[in-house]
């Protein structure tokens, strides 16, 4: 299957899947070697590959960080793998939204998190690199491309498409995958050039993203079954789940629960943000000093 360098190809291929589970459950070779690449490359690069050049020192990685990234590989290999993989190509809608989900809503931020600030900042320190990520980061850029991604692989003519095409099907994940990218940069940068927003912002940032997943979701459970048309081609249901069921837990994923993920979201930063303004609120201050005048 051919692919993009570095990006996570798609799913193992072959005869649909019978048995009580319905997967093959075989790892795809290509998407190991990605997932257990990419992990490797990250363990060198805060490990031997740091302490070789000078300032080491200087550049630490803390385990909380390196459990994130080890966590996103781990939902990464979940996602992507048998026998959600399996699910979400041959017989389900619902699996398959489940697939795009883990991706934004996990692997991303949790790579992000991971991710220590010193090795975005050789990227700031040149004029080119930085100006393309003063843009990129912006909140708008932030805000739009994900919420583009989501609303334009859900439209039955792009989804029918990465069903029936390998290369396409490897497209749309990736295309999933680095959008929550710029969703969530906003929210865990820790790159002084490229703050995060303030928590004011960052609370609308989520709410906007609510918005194309609204949309979406409402769309996939008031459509008539059969919306995306390679699911019917599967000459079994898997546990009795039908079309039109399939679907509606689909949009419903979308829709309820991943809105429901930025809204807590939301409630959360919202409610630190006015508890630390309440506290300053609070501190004493200070009496003023007046100067008396000598005769």
């Amino acid at each position: 299957m051919l692919s993009f360098p570095l990006l996570p190809p798609l799913h193992v291929g072959g005869p649909e899947p019978s048995g009580p589970w319905f997967t093959h459950w075989v790892l795809d070779p290509r998407i190991a070697v990605f997932i257990f690449g990419v992990t490797a490359l990250y363990l060198a690069w805060i490990g031997p590959l740091n302490r070789r050049r000078p300032g080491a020192e200087c550049r630490q990685t803390s385990r909380r960080e390196v459990a994130f990234f080890l966590s996103g590989s781990l939902v990464a290999l979940i996602a992507l793998g048998p026998p959600m993989d399996d699910w979400s190509d041959y017989f389900l809608v619902s699996a398959h939204m489940a697939q795009h989900l883990l991706l934004m809503l996990l692997v991303a931020p949790l790579w992000l998190l991971g991710v220590p600030a010193w090795v975005f900042e050789p990227l700031t320190r040149h004029a080119l690199t930085r100006k393309i990520g003063d843009v990129l980061t912006h909140w708008l850029p932030c805000a739009a491309i994900p919420a583009a991604v989501v609303v334009i692989w859900h439209v039955p003519f792009m989804y029918d498409a990465a069903l029936n095409h390998p290369l396409v099907h490897a497209l749309e994940h990736q295309f999933f995958l680095v959008a929550a990218f710029f969703l969530w940069w906003p929210l865990v940068s820790k790159v002084p050039a490229w703050p995060r927003l303030s928590p004011p912002l960052q609370c609308l940032h989520l709410f906007a993203q609510t918005i194309p997943g609204g949309i979406v979701g409402a769309f996939l459970a008031y459509a008539d079954a059969g919306l995306y048309k390679p699911y019917l081609r599967a000459t079994v249901r898997p546990w009795g789940l039908g079309l039109k069921t399939d679907q509606e837990i689909a949009g419903v994923l979308m829709w309820v629960g991943a809105n429901m993920v930025f809204l807590l979201l939301i409630t959360i930063i919202f409610l630190r943000w006015a508890t630390r303004e309440e506290a300053k609120d609070r501190q004493p201050i200070a009496p003023r000093q007046e100067s008396i005048a000598r005769p």
